[in-house]
């Protein structure tokens, strides 16, 4: 009797009934496919918004979303601090170690309009100012430079990957490129960036091969690629280091400072005692080396009376240095910090503990930009024509930071937006490609697994189907009963005999086990009775062979029922993983399945890049049974309309 008749289908009752059962329906569609969809849009995110669980992610409609993860990407290795200073947030050395925190912070900042302002693209006072900057940059020295966009978790970022193209185009091979480094990566996507810290007192890039390989990629990378290490928030920051509080500094100096990012950097000692030491100590103790000269005629004579006192004997120099001059008057003094290790150890020595300040010269980024503008307009007022501003003095002039990342972003929106789209996908495919052949293996065992399935067990079916044997039954209960057994129950006899016959690592070992099954056995005998016993009488009596009948008049009218027996196999064999990882962990054995429990074992921070690698293993079993919905119903409704 159906539900619904058709007697009454129009009265409140029966529509209500029928808009019940819609609904009903229509939730338990939504509660199956919402979860599906999170875990999609989630495989497109990363380490700024994965946790905010959206169907479609923000920064795909959103500008101040994108902004959060374009400055999520570019300034989290190491530049988060420096980067609230440039912005001139309030709350510049608040602690963040979640990328989540990050996320959170950087919109309040958006929404308060204090970082990544929206400027008018077209505007000539916002050209100017930009392209003076991006100017300037393109022709400063590389030791004021290091880059931005790096990551050190999964996936790598726009330097991680150029450096990546710039290894793979110089050496082709990853055998090549590990004979010209000193590391062992097994692919070029596992490559990462030689560490930077050029906002350190005495850092300087190794001498090694791969640190020289990078420092030639470097050259070639995009002007927005590169972060100018000014001094002036390395500054501020020190005295954030020393004071913690703004308060604090402004009762040792006799200030009233509101932030420290309001504070400059002298190029003079200023006045003031405690003032005057912190500016000294950091000049001596906190910038970079590589931003600052000595003048070689001022500290002449404190430089010899320092060899004298601190090496007694020309000869303890000469060792401790590598100089073989003939006196300590002779001695070299280097203007700029050496690279190598025993001059730079003497010299620096020298300028932290002996040298007069008046004889240090800060050669920063900020004292050359502040000269570059000079030399460009002249006066200041031109300056401001250009800008739009009231300068007082080109010393007052920072660098256009938020106006250069908002240029850069706006005027590479589209390939921000696909880069954050494709970057976790792209790492998961590289990886399942390079690392060993988890795809093959799976095609293999997948295509072996369904001809053993729609071949044993139809031919055991139709033996027991065709001959009326007295002991069928028994047969077939003695099938069944292997179904009341979990499959780890038979899992250790099974590997046991896998190991005795010496199938380990092998195709073997996956498929043998699985090659009949007793429920499809069970089904296709059931199926196989129904069929008309007419035909097999009149190709008897046509000479047909047992196997012929089978091929020509059995098969053909099985297809509903192999199709859905196949459907199954290759669910169950594309996604089996405890027994292949049991029977075939050498590496050049595993199947996807496994490859992405190691992928997960390898990258448990990461889960935005876990869910692409799901996605990306879902893909083959969504094509399958949407392209084969059709024969499955047929499978599913024939044998029970029989």
């Amino acid at each position: 009797m159906a539900i619904i008749p058709q007697v009454g289908r129009k009265s409140l009752k029966m529509r209500s009934l029928i808009f019940s059962v819609y609904g009903v329906l229509i939730v338990g569609a939504v509660t199956t496919v919402y979860p599906f969809m999170l875990m999609f849009a989630t495989s497109f995110t990363s380490h700024t918004d994965f946790e905010e669980y959206r169907v479609v992610p923000r920064y795909l409609y959103n500008d101040t979303a994108l902004a959060v993860k374009y400055l999520e990407d570019k300034y989290r290795r190491e530049h988060f601090e420096l980067f609230k200073l440039r912005y001139h947030l309030l709350e510049p050395y608040e602690d963040v170690l979640s990328g989540q925190k990050i996320a959170r912070k950087y919109g309040r900042f958006l929404e308060t309009k204090r970082a990544m302002r929206s400027f008018d693209m077209e505007e000539p006072r916002f050209l100017a100012r930009v392209g003076d900057w991006i100017d300037f940059t393109a022709e400063l020295p590389m030791k004021y430079k290091d880059t931005f966009f790096h990551m050190y978790i999964m996936p790598a970022g726009f330097t991680d990957v150029a450096f990546q193209e710039f290894l793979k185009a110089r050496y082709g091979t990853i055998e090549a490129l590990k004979k010209a480094i000193p590391e062992d990566p097994a692919f070029f996507v596992l490559v990462r960036t030689p560490f930077e810290a050029y906002e350190r007192h005495s850092w300087y890039p190794s001498s090694d091969p791969k640190t020289q390989l990078w420092e030639e990629c470097r050259e070639q990378l995009p002007t927005v690629y590169m972060n100018v290490m000014t001094a002036e928030p390395i500054y501020q920051k020190a005295l954030i280091d020393l004071y913690r509080n703004i308060g604090d500094l402004n009762a040792a100096w006799g200030t009233s400072y509101e932030y420290f990012w309001q504070i400059d950097l002298p190029l003079s000692r200023p006045e003031g005692l405690r003032r005057g030491e912190d500016w000294e100590y950091f000049l001596r103790k906190e910038i970079p080396l590589r931003h600052v000269r000595l003048d070689v005629e001022k500290a002449r004579d404190a430089f010899t009376a320092y060899l004298e006192e601190k090496h007694g004997t020309l000869r303890r120099y000469q060792l401790a240095s590598g100089d073989d001059a003939a006196s300590f008057a002779e001695a070299k003094l280097h203007e700029y910090m050496p690279q190598q290790s025993r001059p730079l150890s003497v010299w620096q020595d020298f300028y932290e503990n002996g040298a007069p300040v008046e004889a240090i010269i800060q050669d920063t980024a900020d004292v050359r930009y502040t000269r570059y503008l000079g030399e460009k307009y002249g006066d200041i007022a031109s300056l401001n024509a250009a800008y739009g501003e009231e300068f007082q003095s080109f010393d007052e002039v920072e660098p256009p930071w938020s106006r250069t990342d908002y240029w850069d972003l706006m005027s590479r929106k589209g390939e921000v937006i696909r880069h954050f789209l494709s970057r976790n996908y792209t790492y998961v495919l590289k990886r399942i490609f390079l690392q060993g052949r988890p795809l093959l293996n799976t095609f293999i065992l997948v295509t072996l697994t369904v001809l053993a399935q729609v071949t044993v067990n139809p031919l055991a079916a139709y033996a027991l189907s065709r001959y009326k044997l007295t002991y069928a039954s028994k047969v077939l209960i003695f099938m069944l009963a292997t179904m009341a057994f979990p499959a780890e129950v038979t899992m250790i006899p099974n590997f046991l005999m896998i190991k005795r016959l010496g199938l380990m690592n092998t195709f073997g070992a996956l498929v043998l086990p699985g090659l009949a099954n007793g429920y499809y056995v069970f089904l296709l005998k059931g199926f196989f009775d129904s069929l008309p016993q007419e035909l097999y009488e009149a190709a008897s009596i046509d000479g047909a062979s047992e196997f012929k009948m089978f091929y020509m008049i059995t098969v053909p009218l099985s297809l509903p029922v192999l199709s859905v027996i196949a459907l199954y196999a290759f669910s169950a064999s594309y996604g089996s993983f405890l027994w292949a990882l049991t029977t075939c962990q050498d590496k050049s054995m595993w199947t996807l399945m496994v490859f992405l429990q190691q992928f997960q074992i390898e990258a448990p921070t990461v889960p935005y890049v876990i869910m692409a690698a799901l996605m990306l293993a879902a893909i083959p079993t969504i094509v399958v049974f949407l392209s084969a919905q059709k024969v499955l119903m047929r499978g599913i409704v024939v044998p029970t309309m029989k």
